[in-house]
């Protein structure tokens, strides 16, 4: 990066941004490497378990599951196919609008979550083994209060 082009301030912005970009992305390849090695599953569908996990009864329409997800950025539609042929979901017209689609957890799905979800937390905890727990909640204040400013 040239430094005449770009001030101090755009400098410090650039390599702040492309860090983040770095360590976000190891991380979510260190924990998918280990769902796919441990469980046949990856991070898109344990993100998409983790969301319904939190509205079983209810479900979530096809719409909101897909606004909701972190690491999901592909073919929802295909995803929720493939994760159907499995029995982990399963897709219910809704009573009120039959055109909408709602996204409910299986007993199978649940079950795979909540192991998974077990052993994520370990291994999220021990990737970041090195960072002092005061720093992590620092960092943590710090990151989203800089989220909210982008919103």
């Amino acid at each position: 990066m040239p430094n005449t082009k770009y001030s101090e301030r755009q400098r410090a912005s650039l390599k702040l941004w492309i860090e983040l970009m770095l360590y976000s992305n190891k991380l979510e390849q260190i924990i998918d490497d280990k769902l796919r090695h441990n469980y046949g599953q990856n991070i898109s569908r344990f993100d998409v378990l983790s969301q319904l996990e939190r509205e079983p009864e209810k479900g979530i329409s096809v719409g909101d599951l897909a606004g909701r997800l972190i690491a999901s950025k592909g073919n929802i539609t295909g995803l929720l196919h493939r994760m159907g042929e499995d029995n982990l979901i399963k897709k219910v017209a809704r009573i009120d609008d039959r055109r909408s689609t709602l996204v409910h957890i299986t007993k199978k799905g649940q079950n795979l979550f909540n192991e998974m979800a077990e052993n994520n937390a370990k291994w999220v905890e021990q990737t970041l083994k090195t960072i002092d727990i005061n720093h992590m909640h620092d960092f943590t204040s710090f990151l989203s209060k800089a989220r909210s400013l982008l919103d």
